[in-house]
């Protein structure tokens, strides 16, 4: 297994591949497959429910938190903490092994709370908890960023998710080198574009105004955004290291191969097939649309624009730019599933 498609993405390139949101039986796969690293975001716990091994787990650590505490939201967290834990344990032989360079678990906190800067750092300190190859992800948004400053001022890893936008990237690579030349800290920081998410919200805006783009440019824009962000991270000498990540095709992985960068995917339909397609290793990091084409693009799509200029939007657009709205909606739908299933154990228990 030491020579599969991601290994020798490892051996021949700079780019490294993560496995996102994994039932424990695709985490320890991954591993043997040449996987780095793990991310979770918080609609995690949801997507177990399809695992009848992990959703036993899941059932079993409800059933244990509702006598002991009345308030659904904290019992969801609980839960997310006891399912991440599992994975932060997978991949803690990684993480002593590199030196603490590999084998870090992100989590994510309530979805529902990521306009309340003091709740973010609070979930954040005590995610953290969990262990020591715990890495904790944050949106940025004006609210985040503020939260993030306070995980760097304490040392702690921190993935910045939900970059959808040049100006994003801009804004928390500066707020971290600022606040690591103050606080003299300088953990672990990864900055992640949300490659498929962002296709999505494009995709959607053509759609509800009846917009005619090429099908070639719609298809390579998120990924032609995510090019242009890494190039301009390098460029600029910031802080920390790209994350791909929010993958809705294999382009999303393959496109980013080269750079020196991470890429975090699902196992089944993103991994899996890579895996058994096994082609060469192929740099195309380099390989982006023309100005050309790019140029078309913003001038069909406004929030293409946005997400592309360094000075596309300001820091309070963040939060309700397109893209970033769809995946925190993604985000508390699974939540509230999550509610949803607490809610319904809660009830069966008092009514024993």
């Amino acid at each position: 297994m030491n020579n599969t498609y991601f290994h020798r993405v490892q051996k021949e390139t700079n780019t490294r591949f993560w496995i996102n949101n994994p039932t424990l039986e695709q985490a320890k796969s991954a591993i043997a497959a040449g996987a780095v690293g793990c991310t979770t975001n918080p609609s995690y716990v949801s997507k177990l429910f399809a695992s009848k091994d992990d959703f036993r787990i899941v059932l079993r650590a409800i059933d244990l938190l509702l006598p002991y505490e009345a308030d659904d939201s904290i019992v969801a967290s609980k839960v997310q903490q006891m399912m991440v834990s599992r994975l932060a344990d997978l991949f803690l032989p990684l993480y002593e092994r590199s030196g603490g360079k590999q084998g870090l678990v992100t989590i994510q906190g309530d979805p529902f709370a990521e306009t309340n800067t003091d709740l973010i750092i609070r979930e954040g300190l005590e995610n953290r908890r969990i262990g020591e190859n715990i890495c904790i992800k944050i949106p940025v948004t004006k609210w985040g960023i503020e939260a993030i400053n306070a995980m760097v001022e304490r040392n702690i890893p921190t993935m910045a998710t939900e970059v959808m936008s040049l100006s994003q990237m801009v804004s928390i690579c500066e707020a971290y080198q600022k606040i690591s030349a103050e606080s003299n800290h300088n953990p672990p920081f990864y900055v992640t574009h949300i490659t498929g998410i962002l296709d999505d919200h494009f995709k959607r805006v053509v759609e509800q105004n009846n917009l005619h783009i090429d099908e070639k440019l719609l298809r390579y824009a998120g990924l032609s955004i995510a090019k242009a962000e890494y190039e301009l991270l390098k460029q600029r000498s910031y802080p920390g290291i790209m994350i791909g990540g929010g993958a809705r095709k294999l382009e999303d992985f393959t496109e980013l191969v080269g750079g020196d960068l991470s890429i975090t995917i699902n196992w089944t339909g993103t991994a899996d097939v890579l895996l058994g397609l096994d082609k060469p290793v192929v740099s195309r990091i380099a390989e982006n649309l023309s100005g050309e084409e790019m140029e078309q693009l913003k001038q069909q799509l406004p929030d293409y624009r946005k997400a592309l200029e360094v000075d596309g939007m300001g820091v309070d657009a963040y939060y309700e730019y397109g893209g970033v709205e769809l995946f925190r909606t993604s985000f508390q739908k699974g939540w509230n599933e999550l509610l949803g299933l607490i809610a319904r154990r809660r009830k069966e228990y008092h009514g024993n």
